[in-house]
């Protein structure tokens, strides 16, 4: 999903999209990161490898390594123990031995990389990559297909920027997994900025975009750049390929609203405050593995209503109320007016929770489409507690409109529209 213009001299003041670092040729490929002679090394013995190293899509994406050589010592194939893995361009890593065998005279092996890096070097300029992200609409770049609305930013606190694009390609095959976004970051004030410390805004991009999507994500193809060249450090990165099509909270077609919401989500997640960064750290948790999901229906949708009562508890200050009255008291302080009974939301919890005869009879009455009604009904009140506490003043998809029409859902957070100007700044990261 992106807006194409025709390229025009006038567009010359448009930025350029990201230049790729690391490309997959095609859908389901496997991502090449070297080619050439590599060494295995276990205590004093070392073996010379030819080959390459690549991550390889299964149900996760593997980091591995396959090559011919020389044959291993004996002690070698018959444990499991961690070898250090050598690349003549400094790089190293851990890996496991999973095959060996010998054909015609030439050895062959193949492995599992459980991490690869360089020595620490501080860099200036940091990227990496996600795969099978829902796109979205941005700002103009100027790209090969011509002008795009392909990129978003996000600026912290500290002056430091994070953009992240959406590539030309759409992933159509939604069966299928290809690098669907790439990201840049650049420390504020030309600071220079080692993987430890890019890390903490990796780690913390990557929660707040997969809130934004509504599913988890994985940086992958992590490189730092400097004037020696490129840091790399690779890693495995969890994927779930069934994981894909969720709804989310993300506005239509006005996503760049979202950009608005950085700066508090970041500042908390790397905050000093350690309660209210794991308020927030355990809200997202909640919200991502009910939205996906886990547990089938009953376990997403006791995920769902469990995140809801921590966020009414941080929001109203553990008023000593029934959980009827307390989700009451938080739609009123939210300005929010359901179409459905929100109450309803709490019985249908207990008749799980407290599962006696009675309630398993009035739980065995709820139809299929009743359940998952329900589950939209709780996800639909957490993802705007979170929003709420966060002090988000932007729109959002409703995702209970009944419009086909995904415009249609876009809406104007229901606590900005009856005040004037920002009167939550007071609630944000409220505890």
């Amino acid at each position: 999903m992106e807006r194409h213009m025709k390229p025009d001299d006038k567009f010359d003041s448009i930025p350029s999209a990201l230049i790729p670092y690391c490309e997959m040729d095609i859908e389901d490929s496997r991502i090449l990161i070297y080619s050439g002679d590599y060494s295995l090394k276990n205590g004093d013995e070392l073996v010379i490898l030819t080959g390459d190293i690549y991550y390889a899509l299964q149900y996760e994406y593997h980091l591995e390594f396959q090559g011919i050589g020389t044959s291993l010592p004996s002690i070698w194939q018959l444990t499991e123990t961690p070898t250090e893995l050598l690349i003549p361009n400094g790089m190293k890593g851990v890996c496991i031995i999973t095959e060996s065998k010998t054909r015609n005279g030439v050895n062959s092996y193949h492995g599992l990389i459980q991490s690869l890096f360089p020595e620490q070097k501080a860099c200036s300029i940091w990227h990496w990559s996600y795969v099978n992200m829902q796109s979205f609409y941005g700002s103009f770049v100027r790209h090969d297909k011509g002008v795009g609305s392909n990129r978003l930013s996000f600026l912290c606190k500290d002056g430091t920027r994070i953009i992240i694009e959406n590539l030309n390609a759409e992933n159509k095959d939604q069966q299928s997994t290809r690098i669907t976004h790439r990201c840049e970051l650049t420390p504020s004030d030309g600071r220079l900025l080692n993987h430890n410390d890019a890390q903490k805004y990796i780690k913390a991009f990557t929660h707040f975009i997969s809130f934004v999507v509504g599913k988890y994500h994985s940086p992958i193809l992590v490189n730092g750049q400097n004037i020696e060249g490129f840091s790399s450090f690779y890693h495995r990165v969890y994927y779930d390929k069934s994981r894909i099509g969720v709804n989310s909270w993300l506005p239509y077609p006005y996503d760049r609203d979202v950009e608005s919401l950085w700066p508090t989500f970041e500042a908390i997640w790397n905050g000093e405050d350690e309660d209210k960064a794991d308020i927030l750290s355990t809200a997202v948790h909640w919200y991502l593995e009910a939205n996906i999901g886990s547990g089938k229906m009953e376990g997403a949708y006791i995920m769902a209503i469990t995140g809801l009562e921590m966020m009414w508890n941080v929001i109203l200050n553990k008023e000593e109320q029934t959980a009827g009255e307390t989700l009451q008291n938080l739609l009123k302080k939210m300005n929010y007016n359901p179409s459905f009974d929100a109450e309803s939301l709490i019985r249908t919890r207990n008749q799980l929770t407290h599962y006696d005869s009675r309630n398993r009879k009035k739980y065995q009455k709820i139809t299929q489409e009743q359940k998952l009604q329900s589950l939209d009904n709780a996800l639909n009140i957490l993802e705007l507690t979170i929003l709420y506490w966060l002090g988000y003043q932007g729109r959002y998809a409703d995702r209970i409109c009944e419009s086909k029409w995904r415009g249609a859902s876009t809406k104007r957070v229901p606590w900005a529209l009856a005040f004037e100007g920002t009167p939550t700044e007071s609630t944000i990261g409220k505890s």
